[in-house]
């Protein structure tokens, strides 16, 4: 594994050997250590060898791992040297990097575009700056003062339904996390947030075909794999038979073959649960690769599993599950000594469905092509879109057609009735009736379906915060990435909001953190940043690929996937598997925090989180119906355990 740290005084002081040591040894499960000291301060590299500039005083610690055949040597410090900080968005790389440019006595924290390499940092002007890879080095220096930051409360305990963008402040009120795609510039007295990162679609302007986009995703996915497995003795992946998993799977395994290499390791976890049950499409890549393949099962002791977890992981937002598939998996790969671990995450994001083809033709007004559109994604018999009616595999063809063009024209018309008068709406409507042919009924049921759910929703609950704490503990505008993802749409006139957000980075950040004290390296072949760049300038039209979604997939790997998996249209359903785990969870844990003097009921309103625990448990409610309540319980589970962990 690989890590950095350092700290820098601004106020001539020495820097404290006990500090020193603290950082050291709390990150020692990164590697070896070395240093590089610098004006009244130093670079620490756990697993490498900090960089310095020949014939400038410039000076970097970095911990990356490099996407290029022919990497130069020393490439952070000498890419500064020649075009500072822009130097970051040239590199295609998992990094996290501080410069120190000794004549500017100006100090440069940057961050990959994803997240992918964690990077923290406290700041006191005119005292002292320090970074780490991991929070718990920067909570050991003595003038840090441990204090929780309620205002995060808010943002990780609220249930919403739109994008989250990655905030910079931590559940440490003096401990900052370094934005994806920015960098941070310190001297002594100041430190100003940049976003550096920018996305380049222009370089595919001659691709005109679908065979072009697939070919071309082809060759940079596979770039993508072969970069990441260079130079590693066992690499392992993820493998859940969905398409994702199964591409980085299934490619690796391809170029392990080819280059005489020994097979690659593969894992999958095994809930037990009939709807979570993916074996057909595992077995689908085991029987057409010769791979070492793992099946591994839920952590059975949950109560040690969560000390550990709370002891290891620095953020309630790091916790996982103790029966996910992280802990059992970094288990059985930490036998097999992998040292490397890909993963499919989160392939949806950045080689999107391209349903939003659907949209683009309504607002183009292209009723006729919207008409077909929407024939070809309700036809397949085995997509179950049980979101738009839960007796969706029961409908005949002709009313699953009315019944999801009245769902996908009604959220559009709801949002054109923010912009447009009633009487223009309803003109609307009316002729989308005459050019779908849609029933009068189906709109009163539609319509009264609506109402009802609207109705419903009122009784749903999205937070159990207590009023005091509310009142306590106002809602404030964090710094965040919104600015730079709000910057990009703007360029690029298309959405990232579901590349870059919270949910991805905080999944980076997990899986970096729980393999470094494994003794592997995750990485994320779809968050390269050529195969990010590829998913966003394919035209939604070759996306869509005829209603099947993922047309880049399906194609550009349809000569290395089995045919199971590039004709796979279902996902698996996690839901119950979510609703057992929240219950186990729970069982565990809830006489940790149950004592009404614990710090979790300054935050929480008991007689909300019994209402949600009784929701949990209530086994006459559809489990679907139970996914924000399990994630709130086990949300509010996490922070209570952290609280309580914390010195008094």
């Amino acid at each position: 594994m690989s890590g950095i740290a350092g700290m820098i005084r601004f106020d001539g002081k020495a820097i404290d050997q006990t500090d020193l040591t603290a950082m050291i040894r709390l990150l020692s499960h990164r590697g070896q250590v070395t240093s590089q000291l610098i004006d009244q301060g130093i670079l620490l590299n756990f697993g490498g060898i900090p960089e310095s500039s020949q014939g400038t005083p410039i000076y970097a610690t970095a911990d990356a791992a490099i996407f290029t055949h022919a990497p130069i040597p020393q490439p952070f410090s000498t890419n500064y040297a020649s075009s500072g900080p822009a130097s970051f968005d040239t590199i295609n790389a998992d990094f996290a990097v501080a410069i120190w440019d000794s004549t500017k006595q100006t100090l440069f924290c940057g961050r990959d575009p994803l997240g992918v390499k964690p990077l923290y940092y406290v700041f006191q002007p005119g005292r002292f700056f320090a970074f780490a890879s991991e929070i718990k080095a920067l909570l050991a220096l003595n003038e840090v003062v441990v204090k929780p930051n309620e205002h995060k409360f808010r943002e990780y305990l609220v249930w919403v339904t739109d994008y989250v963008h990655y905030s910079a402040e931590t559940f440490y009120a003096s401990i900052f996390s370094v934005l994806p795609g920015h960098y941070v510039e310190v001297t002594d007295h100041r430190l100003q947030t940049h976003p550096y990162w920018t996305i380049n679609l222009a370089k595919f302007d001659t691709l005109k075909t679908p065979e072009d986009y697939s070919s071309v995703f082809n060759d940079l996915f596979t770039a993508a794999i072969d970069h990441r497995i260079k130079g590693k003795k066992v690499v392992g992946a993820h493998l859940s038979g969905g398409l994702d998993s199964s591409s980085a799977s299934c490619v690796a395994q391809a170029l392990l073959t080819k280059q005489n290499r020994p097979p690659l390791h593969t894992f999958n976890i095994d809930p037990e649960l009939p709807s979570a049950d993916e074996s057909e499409y595992v077995r689908a890549v085991i029987d057409h690769y010769p791979l070492r393949h793992h099946t591994v099962h839920p952590v059975a002791d949950v109560l040690d599993s969560v000390l550990k977890i709370n002891q290891l992981f620095d953020r309630p937002e790091h916790f996982i599950i103790p029966s996910s598939f992280h802990l059992s998996v970094s288990l059985k790969a930490q036998q097999v000594n992998c040292d490397v671990l890909l993963t499919g995450h989160d392939g949806d994001s950045v080689i999107t469905t391209s349903f939003d083809f659907l949209d683009e033709l309504f607002d183009a007004n292209d009723w006729d092509g919207l008409q077909q559109a929407v024939l070809q994604f309700v036809a397949p018999p085995d997509r179950n879109l049980r979101f738009v009616r839960e007796d969706w595999l029961q409908l005949t063809d002709k009313a699953k057609f009315e019944t999801y063009v009245l769902y996908f024209i009604g959220s559009k018309l709801k949002k054109r009735l923010k912009n447009q008068s009633p009487g223009v709406v309803f003109r609307t409507l009316h002729i989308q009736k005459q050019v779908f042919g849609l029933s009068s009924s189906a709109i009163v049921a539609y319509c009264y379906k609506r109402i009802k759910d609207k109705l419903a929703h009122k009784t749903l609950i999205d937070n159990a915060l207590s009023s005091e704490f509310k009142q306590r503990v106002p809602q404030r505008v964090q710094p965040s990435t919104n600015e730079l993802v709000m910057s990009l749409e703007t360029d690029l006139a298309m959405p990232v909001r579901q590349i870059l957000n919270t949910t991805n980075v905080i999944c980076n950040e997990q899986m970096n953190h729980i393999g470094a004290y494994y003794g592997h390296q995750y990485s994320f072949p779809f968050f390269d940043k050529n195969v990010i760049e590829i998913g966003l300038a394919t035209p939604m039209a070759v996306g869509f690929d005829n209603g099947r979604g993922r047309g880049l997939i399906r194609h550009g790997l349809k000569d290395v996937l089995p045919a199971t998996i590039v004709s796979r249209l279902t996902k698996a359903n996690f839901v119950e598997y979510g609703n057992l785990s929240a219950q186990q969870l729970y069982q565990s844990t809830h006489e940790l925090f149950s004592s009404a003097s614990h710090p979790i009921w300054s935050v929480i309103d008991r007689d909300e989180f019994t209402k949600i625990v009784t929701i949990v448990f209530n086994q006459q409610i559809p489990v679907i119906k139970k996914t924000r309540y399990n994630w709130l319980l086990s949300r509010i589970i996490y922070l209570s355990l952290w609280l309580g962990s914390l010195p008094n």
